[in-house]
């Protein structure tokens, strides 16, 4: 295997600004003579062929997006000259581009559609290729699909996709990115949920593919497993939660989930703050809670772990606190 580029020693931006100008003419001219000179300058000098290098594992990440989405990075105003241009494009050769460039790929999408639901509101969506995307309340996904991949961007909120065979190519993947990265669905069946700037993405059938948005690093996770991510780091891979994807029929189940944690998802169904005292924070929870009737599911918990419940006016919060001793 190839190192990667951005583990090598450090490049001068003279070559760095030389590997981006040709990146650029062998872009535009693919004549026999344009590339015999490239050649020639490649050879000249191992940092040019290190460069190089980079050059084209720019190009093959950029290849990996729509063209139009590549370009928005690639090219910069005719206003700004070439050599503001050259120098845009190094930038990209020096970074650790792996990660941070196809994110910036992705906030710079021209997303054609959005799908949302409201808080407590639930709804499914057929996608152009037959996929099923279901979102949980309180959800936005953003839709991109074109001829080179099925692309979604989930800004917040919770789904679960069911791919679907591609009508239209055997080859366009399909994508779903969050804040925290970008997943590869391979055939497959999966829930994410996306809140406070983590993922929790976990599996049902087929797998996916996680690579994290800033730090570049690619996990896969299959069928029965579970991974919860920041865009700088995974945690360790786990069993998925019991029916994860059950809220879906308007139920969350856990199974010895923190309190903290179960308030936190029932909180997404309601407005108003949700939460508990520091004591009862991590008290492992398990069972099953109807998600469109927070009040029922509040009462199932005070009663089944001797907690209190206690509101702010007009509703504006909730908390659970240790029952008082009699």
């Amino acid at each position: 295997m190839c190192p990667d580029p951005g583990t090598q020693a450090r490049l001068s931006p003279r070559v760095l600004e030389q590997a981006a100008d040709w990146m650029m003419r062998l872009h535009d001219d693919s004549s026999a003579s344009l590339s015999a000179q490239w050649q020639r300058w490649h050879d000249a000098d191992p940092e040019h062929a290190r460069a190089w290098q980079r050059a084209r594992h720019l190009l093959a990440l950029t290849a990996q997006v729509p063209g139009p989405l590549a370009r928005s990075v690639l090219q910069a105003p005719a206003s700004r000259g070439r050599r503001a241009l050259l120098r845009s494009v190094a930038t990209l050769l020096v970074a650790p581009i792996g990660g941070w460039l196809a994110w910036r790929l992705w906030e710079d999408a021209a997303w054609d559609a959005s799908v949302r639901t409201a808080v407590g509101e639930r709804r499914q969506h057929l996608l152009p290729d037959g996929s099923v995307l279901h979102l949980d309340t309180d959800t936005a996904v953003d839709i991109a699909f074109d001829a080179v991949q099925r692309l979604l961007r989930l800004r917040h909120g919770q789904v679960l996709l069911i791919t679907a065979v591609d009508p239209q190519s055997s080859t366009r993947p399909f994508v779903l990115a969050s804040p925290a990265g970008r997943m590869q669905a391979l055939g497959t069946r999966f829930n994410v949920l996306h809140q406070q700037a983590t993922s929790v993405l976990g599996v049902t059938d087929g797998a996916v593919q996680v690579t994290l948005a800033a730090e570049g690093s690619s996990r896969r996770i299959v069928a029965g497993r579970q991974v919860r991510f920041t865009a700088e780091a995974f945690e360790p891979t786990v069993p998925a939660e019991p029916a994860i994807d059950a809220w879906q029929q308007g139920m969350l189940v856990v199974d010895a989930l923190p309190l903290r944690m179960v308030l936190a998802r029932l909180g997404r169904y309601q407005h108003g703050g949700l939460g508990c005292d520091d004591a009862i924070a991590t008290l492992p929870v398990s069972g099953a809670f109807p998600v469109d009737d927070p009040d029922r599911s509040l009462s199932m918990l005070a009663g089944t772990y001797n907690l209190q419940i206690r509101r702010g006016p007009a509703g504006l919060w909730t908390r659970l606190h240790p029952a008082r001793a009699h």
